[in-house]
């Protein structure tokens, strides 16, 4: 199921019945966003609503906003829309889960859970798919080429420091002290750890 956020309810309703397939409701303010949350809103009401945490993926219609998965512009072609939609539901539906001593990773809720501090922490749509290509990747690491190839999509032949910043960022997010529990080294890149 998604669901469509925006204050013109005759937009809304539109939308909804232009995405039955997607058994697509009008958002009642109830805290469940289904699947995918489609969000038709004014910039400033989209980061306001982007503060919160969000644990689907989120489709922009019209605006920006560095923690939404997808943006697509207004107007839209409809056919782009749900091929979008598609998307974020597979990447959904096959997203991992991974879990060692200290941490349980949810892909699909974009969720990285501490089991000792009890403190969840929700991560970028990059963060998540980094985590994702290293499960994938088990029992070895992945390089950074082969991380920079295959998440962000460079050409081999591109020098910069993108996965190191990302990674850096992770660690941040979790702490230092901990993030060597989630994520080590390699020589080459990085591995999951999984005791």
């Amino acid at each position: 199921m998604i669901t469509v956020l925006s204050k013109n309810q005759l937009y809304s309703s539109a939308l909804c019945d232009a995405l039955k397939e997607f058994n697509a409701a009008v958002y009642k303010n109830d805290g469940n966003y289904g699947d995918v949350l489609v969000v038709a809103l004014e910039q400033e009401d989209v980061n306001t609503l982007l503060k919160e945490t969000i644990s689907c993926p989120v489709l922009l219609i019209g605006t920006t906003h560095e923690e939404a998965d997808v943006e697509i512009s207004s107007p839209c072609y409809l056919y782009e829309l749900k091929s979008l939609i598609k998307d974020l539901l597979n990447k959904k539906e096959f997203a991992p889960v991974f879990e060692n001593k200290r941490f349980l990773f949810e892909g699909a809720k974009r969720r990285l859970y501490d089991k000792k501090s009890k403190k969840d922490y929700y991560l970028t749509e990059k963060e998540t798919d980094l985590i994702v290509f290293l499960v994938k990747a088990l029992p070895e690491g992945a390089s950074k080429m082969d991380l920079l190839t295959s998440v962000w999509k460079y050409r081999p032949d591109i020098e910069t420091h993108t996965v190191e910043s990302h990674v850096y960022a992770l660690r941040q997010k979790i702490g230092e002290d901990v993030a060597e529990m989630l994520l080590k080294n390699t020589p080459d890149g990085y591995i999951l750890e999984t005791k």
